[in-house]
């Protein structure tokens, strides 16, 4: 659409006040970034930094096991804040992984044996009821 002679005139008008400082046309507005995203890009280096820690023990834990340690231990709360393992009231890495793994072992190996779930105990139960 085409500017009629006025709009042509006042937009001159602003380019030369513009030009010789009469008016400060204010740089366009960065991207705003929500605060979660901020407070993720903070956490980045301190997941970094919790991966070395662990890598001290890849010839000590399976690889798959310390993933999901991992996987655990850096859940975020709801901010975006803090890790879950930030929030602990105390924390030993050593200790933690000792306790990890041997909840994995159990987990994974139950010594040929069948692990019996609630539904096993129920039915046992109203088996038991029935008779």
């Amino acid at each position: 659409m085409a500017k009629t002679a006025l709009e042509k005139k006042i937009a001159t008008a602003i380019r030369l006040l513009e030009h010789n400082g009469y008016i400060i046309t204010p740089p366009a507005s960065p991207v705003t970034v929500s605060t979660a995203e901020l407070n993720k890009r903070k956490m980045q280096p301190r997941k970094e930094a919790f991966i070395e820690e662990l890598r001290r023990f890849t010839s000590i834990y399976p690889p798959d096991m310390l993933n999901e340690f991992y996987q655990y231990w850096t859940e975020p709360n709801r901010t975006f804040t803090k890790m879950r393992f930030e929030m602990q009231k105390t924390w030993s890495l050593d200790g933690r992984l000792r306790t990890w793994s041997r909840n994995y072992k159990k987990k994974n190996n139950n010594n040929g044996r069948r692990e019996i779930t609630d539904n096993d105990r129920i039915s046992k139960l109203a088996d038991i009821l029935t008779d």
